[in-house]
């Protein structure tokens, strides 16, 4: 997925001759994520109904995807990287308090 949008976004540089900054692609993350959670809360009539996967919901979802890929390939992550190293501590903590969480 990070070289399909890394491949993406080349394209887009090549025809605008542009690129967005970190700063934006952060902004971008936080109003993709406002998106998709308006969504959750149509899918769910406000909270009062149980959730049902919509297509909207879907799109969202893949938008805030995109948005993240974009923001590690800006930044050099590796996303398979950071994500082991995440499931470790959380399976570190899982077993040391039977939680995940980080206890702040």
């Amino acid at each position: 997925m990070q070289n399909k949008v890394k491949e993406f976004n080349e394209k887009i540089m090549v025809a605008h001759e542009e690129t967005m900054p970190v700063s934006a692609r952060l902004l971008d993350i936080e109003s993709e994520i406002g998106e998709l959670v308006k969504e959750y809360l149509k899918a769910t009539n406000y909270g009062t109904t149980s959730f049902c996967l919509s297509l909207d919901f879907e799109e969202e979802f893949g938008d805030v995807l995109y948005a993240l890929l974009s923001l590690a390939n800006e930044t050099g992550i590796d996303c398979e990287k950071s994500l082991n190293v995440v499931l470790n501590k959380l399976e570190s903590r899982l077993k040391k308090k039977n939680d995940i969480g980080s206890g702040r």
